[in-house]
């Protein structure tokens, strides 16, 4: 066995699992990580300007290539930094490793004022990470990484944190590094399958409901293979689009905030088929609620998943791939009852996109715009901003991991950073964010990253000069008694250009397409300012519903 130091460790087992990409930010209790990087030029290092964008940038590399995402901080502070991110990561099931600092060994526990020190770390990340752990002596870093990994791959890939105290760090000793492991996707049981398979072939109305797990599965020809046996409409939820092609005369669309096709599709439901969604309680329609006899057969790597939001009649703990590759053969040959007619669904999704148009023209309008421009395989990260919220009902997804969400978390501040770490992982490909002008401001810092390491993401900003969801509220709820809700904010290009990066300013929504196309093109950081007046661009949850 080789003799190294605890960093050594750490980063040969990082390189032994395949990590190509570090993004952190350096301090004491991590310098020595940072100085075995330097022996490893073919891992790259982004350092960031704050450790959330840290985490954030992780999340983005993850959640776009299928790879894990690696953070690496310094304890106490720089931790609880990165807590958003790490909440971010959790409710998305993001595989996000975070690699954290520690104070020196002899001082855990004691309460002494040392650097950094909190008592005890592991309990922050503990309720938004799937297994964290601290290690206790150098030899063990590699088994602890190697677990770390093995956590990430396999089972519901949510974040998980390691840490290690600097003398750990320091110390030189035999180290045996471990070879990593393939995922291990297991295959469901042979009955469960069938039992699912005969439920919904015999089912008039069957409905797919796929979620977010689909696309971490890459279970995407899987889905459509099913769907298509099945003669099923399918709808998907925000994290879910993408699962199916917009385009494919299956998919009718995505559900939030009461819009998109599910009204005009779960009710009439007799069976449903639930894949890698847990049915969140988040702004649910009570038109989308499923009631007996209705019946659901449920697709979930996490078991703890069912029978939340409704009673199973089915449930299959396995991955989404695996098993929907299982229940397609299980499918074929057979005869299915399916009743919905090619001009019905058809109609259901036109009727769809018409309400949705004639309640907010301007904001389908930006959509489709962006469509056209930004290529089928060009990534979106939607912000938590009115345009943002739109997109997750109404954007024509084309291909899977490419419209990231911030999921049910709702994390203000997290587009730009997260679409810089997925042009990390996509180099050759088109990322745009889509950002309002209080969230913006939250990571604003990165435009100095994505210039230091031409990272060229476009990054449009909604500017209306407010937190424009939460004075809306004011507006409707609090007799427009308006207070801490309006900005005063920056000249965005010229503060763009102050980091050297493109600023572009854009005084009309039907300018925006072609801004972005030129931005693209340009390839390099670019931020759009876009004038918005106050109320021009209300959010879906505040639009009445046609017909409503």
């Amino acid at each position: 066995m080789p003799y190294m130091s605890g960093s050594q460790a750490v980063i040969q087992a990082l390189r032994g699992e395949g990590i190509e990409v570090v993004f952190g930010l350096p301090g004491i209790q991590i310098m020595q990580i940072y100085d075995a990087l330097f022996d490893v030029p073919t891992m790259r290092l982004i350092t960031v300007r704050h450790e959330q964008t840290a985490v954030y940038m992780a999340d983005g590399y993850a959640r776009s290539t299928g790879k894990v995402g690696v953070g690496l901080v310094v304890p106490g502070p720089g931790v609880y930094n990165a807590g958003a991110a790490l909440t971010t990561a959790y409710a998305a099931s993001s595989q996000v490793l975070l690699v954290a600092g520690q104070i020196p060994s002899g001082g855990l526990g004691k309460n002494q004022g040392a650097l950094h020190e909190v008592d005890d770390q592991l309990d922050i990340v503990r309720p938004v990470t799937k297994w964290s752990h601290r290690a206790s002596t150098t030899q063990e870093i590699p088994a602890m990484i190697h677990e770390a990994m093995r956590q990430l791959r396999n089972g519901r890939p949510r974040p998980v944190e390691v840490e290690v105290a600097p003398d750990l760090l320091d110390s030189v000793v035999q180290i045996e590094l471990i070879e990593p492991e393939k995922p291990f996707r297991p295959e469901p049981a042979a009955e469960d399958v069938e039992k699912a398979a005969a439920l919904l072939a015999s089912a008039k109305k069957p409905l797919i409901w796929a979620g977010g797990g689909v696309n971490l599965s890459d279970a995407s020809s899987e889905l459509q293979a099913v769907a298509e046996l099945l003669r099923a409409p399918v709808v998907t939820t925000p994290e879910g689009q993408g699962a199916l092609p917009y385009t494919h005369e299956l998919l009718m669309g995505s559900m939030n905030y009461s819009w998109g096709p599910g009204r005009d599709l779960v009710p009439y439901a007799d069976v449903v088929l639930g894949v890698g969604t847990r049915f969140g309680a988040h702004r649910r329609d009570p038109a989308e609620v499923l009631h007996p006899p209705q019946k659901l057969v449920n697709i979930n790597v996490d078991e703890s998943e069912f029978g939340k939001s409704y009673p199973v009649e089915v449930g299959i703990a396995r991955d989404a791939k695996v098993t929907l590759n299982g229940l397609a053969n299980a499918l074929k040959g057979r005869k299915t009852a399916s009743s919905w007619g090619k001009i019905e669904l058809q109609d259901i999704k036109k009727r769809s996109r018409q309400r949705i148009r004639a309640a907010a023209p301007e904001q389908l309008s930006v959509i489709d715009g962006l469509r056209r421009v930004i290529p089928e395989d060009g990534i979106v990260v939607s912000g938590v901003t009115s345009m943002g919220a739109w997109g997750t009902i109404a954007f024509p997804t084309m291909r899977p991991r490419t419209y990231l969400t911030s999921s049910y978390m709702g994390t203000l501040g997290y587009s730009f950073p997260t679409a810089l770490g997925a042009k990390v992982g996509n180099p050759d490909k088109p990322v745009v964010a889509l950002c309002g002008d209080g969230g913006f401001l939250y990571a604003v810092a990165e435009l100095a990253t994505a210039v230091q390491y031409g990272i060229n993401v476009v990054a449009v900003v909604f500017n209306n000069n407010q937190f424009g969801s939460t004075k809306r509220d004011q507006d409707l709820h609090y007799e427009n008694r308006v207070i801490g809700t309006e900005l005063r904010n920056p000249d965005f290009t010229r503060l763009a250009e102050s980091f050297g990066a493109q600023g572009v300013r854009v005084e009309h929504l039907e300018e925006l397409p072609r801004a972005v196309e030129e931005a693209i093109a340009t390839d390099r950081p670019t931020v759009l300012e876009v004038t918005v007046a106050d109320k021009a661009l209300d959010p879906p949850y505040y639009t009445p519903i046609p017909g409503m």
